[in-house]
Formats: structure tokens, C-alpha cells, sequence
């Protein structure tokens, strides 16, 4: 009996030195408190999961966007038309120019038509 009694000691003794006391207890409550404090919500979660691209729309994104190549070629291109405008411009002024000069020598013509057919119908 005494040997059981014994045991028994041992064993609560064991138990007793495993167990937490109030101090260690209050501050895994208070850790665990903060833990919940930090934790997400299911709802929270489902509003994150709402929002989230998925790898599928992500690789679409990444179809869609132009290259930094394709850039650089849509530039090149923008440049070069530019050029091109600028020296259709520059032909224009220039054909403009001359038009108003054949116009003028076409009136001087023709008003010298005019006197010759005044003078030769006296």
C-alpha cells in the first residue's frame, strides 16, 4: 500500500511539475489574445480572395502588354513619320510657292494677250 501511495506521489509530483503555473498560464492567454488580435477573418479572407488576379489573368496581362521591344519599334516608327510629314510640309510650302508664281505669269499672260488682241482689233 505504501508503494502505491508512493507512486501515486511520484506521479502528481510529475504532473505538478509539468503543469503551468497562474503566472505562465495569464501569459500564454495574453499571447494568444494578441494572436487572435492579428488573426484574418473567414470573411476578410474571402474579401482578399475576391480581389486576388489569378495566374490565368495574370498571363493574359502579360499577352497583352506591349514589349519594351514593341515600344521601341512603335517609336521608331512614330520618329520616322514624323520626318516624313515634316518634309511633305516643307514640299508643300514649296509647291505653294511656285503656284503662286505660275499663277501670276498666267495673269501677266494673259493680260498681254489681251492688249495684243485690243491693239490688233483697231
Amino acid at each position: 500500500m505504501e508503494h502505491t501511495l508512493l507512486q501515486i506521489l511520484d506521479k502528481l509530483e510529475k504532473i505538478e511539475s509539468n503543469m503551468a503555473t497562474k503566472q505562465e498560464f495569464a501569459e500564454i492567454k495574453a499571447e494568444l489574445e494578441k494572436v487572435k488580435a492579428n488573426m484574418i477573418t473567414k470573411q476578410e479572407l474571402q474579401e482578399v480572395k475576391a480581389n486576388m488576379i489569378t495566374k490565368q489573368e495574370l498571363q493574359e496581362v502579360k499577352a497583352n502588354m506591349a514589349t519594351k521591344q514593341d515600344f521601341m519599334l512603335v517609336q521608331q516608327a512614330v520618329l520616322e513619320t514624323n520626318e516624313i510629314v515634316k518634309k511633305l510640309e516643307s514640299k508643300i510650302d514649296t509647291h505653294e510657292k511656285l503656284l503662286t508664281l505660275l499663277s501670276h505669269r498666267s495673269l501677266e499672260h494673259e493680260a498681254a494677250i489681251s492688249s495684243i488682241r485690243f491693239i490688233l482689233t483697231k
